[in-house]
This record gives structure tokens, sequence and C-alpha cells, in this order.
């Protein structure tokens, strides 16, 4: 009787703490909980932080505006490399590992926060990261994806430019006009509103690529786009 007791007690506690590991089991990252049943996972730039520019204004917005929750991911950095076609070669070779971490990021807002609409966000080096993703996996169901000073350039598959045209979610391509690297990345994406169906370009006069400055323009323009795609689903 006491063995029987005792291995009872036992697998409880491993269920107890394995259902405790499990619960825990969220990737490097910040985390705001929310209300509604729509997640939206974000991924900073080279040098940033998960509550650093572009994604820390972002991330509230989200979650006090619409309620959602938002899991802003922390981005494995190189380092010893010098900006520019040097850093996205440099990024190339950590992209699975980045791909694990975005499925992991998603995984756990549906299996713990039982999200059932997720929306990814890049900025800066991010966006390659997320625009590799969302061309690699096609089949999986998106409420949409915000590019915020998007990056360009690079080996496969670390230019955005390239990964966007085979998105089929829809994107907010945003950026400031006080960047050159922007403004040049962004030429090259001029024609993709006319051949992709529900792709919206925003510019914003003056900021800067970190938008440093510019978070309320750029907060109020990612919620105009996120209330109307919500009004289209409607």
């Amino acid at each position: 009787m006491t063995v029987r007791i005792m291995g009872r007690m036992t697998l409880i506690a491993l269920g107890v703490l394995f259902a405790g590991l499990v619960q825990a089991d969220r990737p490097p990252s910040v985390y705001l909980t929310g209300k509604a049943d729509v997640g939206v996972v974000l991924l900073h730039g080279h040098g940033g932080t998960a509550d650093g520019n572009v994604v820390g204004p972002l991330m509230r917005m989200f979650n006090t505006e619409f309620g959602y929750h938002v899991l802003s991911l922390d981005l494995p950095q190189v380092t010893g490399v010098s900006l520019g076609p040097q850093l996205a070669a440099a990024y190339a070779p950590r992209y699975p590992e980045v791909e694990k971490l975005i499925g992991r990021g998603i995984d756990y807002l549906a299996g713990e926060k039982n999200v059932k609409t997720v929306y990814l966000v890049g900025f800066s080096a991010g966006t390659r990261m997320m625009t590799a993703y969302l061309a690699k996996h096609p089949s999986q169901a998106f409420a949409g994806y915000v590019s915020v000073s998007t990056s360009c350039g690079g080996p496969e598959p670390m230019d955005s430019n390239d990964n966007l045209p085979r998105i089929t979610v829809p994107v907010l391509d945003i950026y400031g006009t006080g960047s050159p690297p922007d403004l040049n990345c962004a030429a090259g994406r001029k024609k993709l509103p006319e051949t992709m169906r529900r792709y919206t370009v925003v510019q914003v006069a003056g900021a800067p690529h970190n938008f440093r400055g510019y978070e309320a323009q750029l907060s109020a323009s990612v919620a105009d786009w996120v209330r109307t795609l919500s009004a289209v689903e409607e």
C-alpha cells in the first residue's frame, strides 16, 4: 500500500512539475498579456532589444489599443560585423535558429494563451527573418504582417525584397523618408502594391530608420491598418 501511495504521489508531483515546465516554455522574449484571442509576435533588429526601438511602442499599442496578447522575441545577435551586405550575410546562417524561435513564439501564444489569430511584426534585420519565415511557411494562416524599415539585399533568405512577393497575407510596409537606406530598399518594392492584392505602403515623412521621435505616427499608422483589416474581415 505504501509503495502504491508513494508511486501515485511521485506521479502527481512529476505531473505538476511537467505542467509547470510546459507552461513556462516561453522563448526569450517580453510578453504582455491580453484579453482577446488575437496575438502579435514581434522581432527587433540588429543591436536592438525586445522592448527597444519600434517593437517597444508597437508592443504597447497592440496591447492597450486592441487588447491583444503580445510576444516580442529576442533576436539572436551577430557581433563584429559592419552594417550592410556583410551584416545580412552574417545573419543568414542564423535563420534556422530564428525560424524555430518564431515558431515557438507562435506555438506559445496558441497553446498557452488560447490565441487563434496572429499578426507578425518585423523591424530592420527582423524583417529579413520574418519575411523569410512567411515565404517559407505559405500554408500558415496569419492575420497580417507589419514590416517596419524593411531591410533588403544579402544572400537567400535574407533579402526581404525577394521574400515579400511570395507572401500571401496582408502586408503593411512602413518606413521613414529620413532614412536613405530604407528609401533605396523601398524603391525596389515600388511595384508590389500593383502586383500583390493586399499590400499597403505608408511613408512617414522625416522619420529615421528607428522611428525615434516618430513613435506616435508609427503606432497610429499601424493601428489604422489593423482597424481597416478588421473592418474588411467583418
